[in-house]
């Protein structure tokens, strides 16, 4: 077997152009296939509609503002019974409403079908691709 080092750098820089190119040319073809699936268009049809819902962006504001409001406590893990009451109540108010539980479901179903593609092309490249995308990972920041 030939190491990289006793190859010609013209033959070596050439043959790793090609393997980017076809890297490209298959995560374009992927990405076009992930955003063909029923999971992907029903997700964009439950954001656009979550959008548009001013009941649902009113319960989601009323969730969020009190979660920052108590962030600290959530942090040091001294959350009052009242506090932790609230917040359930909160987001159980905000998960009611339709159009979020349909954006919840619907994340959750994409969410599995990139899981089951990550776990394929991890079997294809011999390596834990979502460990390996994670934040310090070879693709992470």
């Amino acid at each position: 077997m030939l190491s990289p080092s006793t190859l010609d750098p013209a033959v070596l820089a050439t043959a790793t152009a090609g393997a980017e190119a076809d890297a490209v040319t298959a995560a374009g073809t992927f990405g076009a296939a992930l955003r063909a699936s029923p999971e992907f268009g029903a997700l964009l049809a439950a954001e656009n509609v979550l959008a548009v819902d001013a009941v649902a962006n009113a319960a989601i504001d009323a969730f969020q503002s009190r979660q920052a409001e108590l962030r600290v406590e959530l942090m040091m893990g001294v959350l009052a019974d009242d506090q932790a009451a609230e917040l359930e109540r909160l987001q159980a108010t905000m998960v009611a409403v339709p159009s979020v539980a349909s954006y919840v479901a619907t994340t959750a179903a994409f969410q599995a079908v990139c899981r089951e593609t990550a776990a394929v092309v991890s079997a294809q490249i011999g390596i834990d691709l979502a460990a390996n995308c994670r934040t310090g990972g070879c693709c992470g920041g």
